[in-house]
């Protein structure tokens, strides 16, 4: 059986002139496509939207999903969306103008048969529908094709999310209540800009949690998180923020390999933050933690060959021993990547990685001690690898 999502797009938002709660602004981009990636990340596939009319933030708001590649289908009315389904698909109903986590998302499609989200009645208001005197509908179900067709064929005039969830509710659908404290879900049916506001800000910062570098999560934290928060209503894409970090360690390496190692070192530096910008803003997307792979796979490589230069260049000055330094630190950086690759190492954000020994060289070219910082990277590799090695095969927890 394949998975299908639904979503409603219909109902105006509170505040005049905002438009469609679909088309509200989060995190740069809209709500609807907030909740479209939150589908696809589930595995459904097509995503049906169902909408009377198309203003021309939602036509740009579908643009950019099927851009990245999401299966995106417009129904104008309940029959359309049954066209569009299997009588056996199961359909992940989330209803117009939520904002769940992907947690809520995830229980509900992992479920068997008809189910759907509670949230106690106490904690929400009316935005969540009532279900009965204890409990509302969270805004997220899982129906079938079926019924699906059965409420289309006979909905007339009434509403199509509320049918469903009627349906469901006397179909003896499983109720699922909301997954940790009510008070700090991050639930919420927005009807107004002013609903997503505090959500927005905690959803960034969220996006900032998560950085797997010691760079990116203390030294740089508050330029990226200042750069992203800045760069989330524009164009600017992941993308083109790892090609930019593409084109200024390539331009690193070229001036390493010139002899003018201060400008390579700063090139070398300028794009550090680049990549963690890149990464927040994939994850406030919800494009994942590392955009465009081919794009972020050749950064390792592209810092190898701007290393490679520094050492070739500290060789014609000063003796054969910086080709070795630099070959054992990419050597060691080489087998660390591939002891990450089998598991999560413990304290992993503090070994060694292209950004971090960057940084770790600014000190040393400061005091003009090219060659010792040289040394202290290919120290500083080999221990990281030592450790993990360590964790993944001789620590007291793997073994237990």
């Amino acid at each position: 059986m394949s998975l299908t999502a639904l979503i409603g797009a219909y109902h105006e938002s509170s505040d005049a002139g905002d438009g469609l709660r679909a088309t509200l602004p989060l995190a740069g981009r809209t709500l609807i496509e907030r909740q479209a990636r939150l589908a696809g990340e589930a595995g459904a596939r097509p995503i049906v939207v169902v909408v009377d009319g198309q203003p021309p933030e939602l036509l740009a708001a579908f643009a950019r999903l099927r851009a990245e590649g999401l299966d995106i289908l417009v129904a104008r009315n309940a029959a359309e969306a049954a066209k569009a389904v299997q009588p056996t698909d199961r359909i992940l109903l989330m209803a117009d103008g939520l904002l769940a986590d992907d947690t809520q998302v995830e229980r509900i499609v992992e479920t068997e048969g008809a189910s759907l989200l509670t949230v106690p009645d106490l904690r929400f208001d009316d935005r969540f529908e009532r279900i009965d005197a204890e409990s509302r509908w969270g805004g997220l179900a899982m129906i079938d094709g079926q019924t699906l067709k059965h409420t289309a064929a006979m909905l007339q005039d009434w509403d199509l999310q509320s049918t469903l969830l009627r349906r469901a509710v006397q179909g003896g659908a499983r109720q699922i209540g909301l997954a940790g404290d009510p008070a700090k879900a991050r639930l919420i049916v927005a009807e107004t800009a002013g609903d997503l506001a505090e959500l927005e800000s905690s959803i960034l910062e969220g996006a900032s949690a998560y950085q797997s570098d010691w760079v990116s999560r203390y030294l740089l934290a508050p330029i990226e998180h200042l750069a992203t928060r800045h760069l989330m209503p524009t164009a600017v894409n992941p993308t083109q923020l790892w090609l930019g970090v593409l084109l200024l360690i390539g331009g690193a390496g070229f001036a390493l390999s010139r002899g003018w190692l201060w400008a390579g070192l700063a090139l070398f530096l300028l794009a550090t933050p680049l990549g963690g910008i890149g990464e927040r803003l994939a994850r406030l997307r919800m494009r994942g933690a590392r955009p465009d792979g081919w794009l972020v796979r050749l950064t390792p490589f592209a810092a190898g060959a701007a290393l490679v230069a520094l050492s070739y260049t500290l060789f014609l000055l000063d003796g054969w021993g910086h080709l070795v330094l630099g070959a054992t630190v990419i050597a060691f950086t080489a087998a660390l990547n591939g002891e990450g690759r089998r598991t999560e190492i413990p304290g992993g954000i503090l070994l060694a990685e292209p950004k971090g020994m960057a940084w770790l060289m600014l000190p040393f070219a400061i005091a003009g001690q090219w060659t010792i910082g040289l040394g202290a990277l290919a120290l500083y590799a080999a221990g990281s690898f030592f450790w993990a090695q360590y964790q993944v095969h001789h620590s007291p927890l793997k073994q237990d």
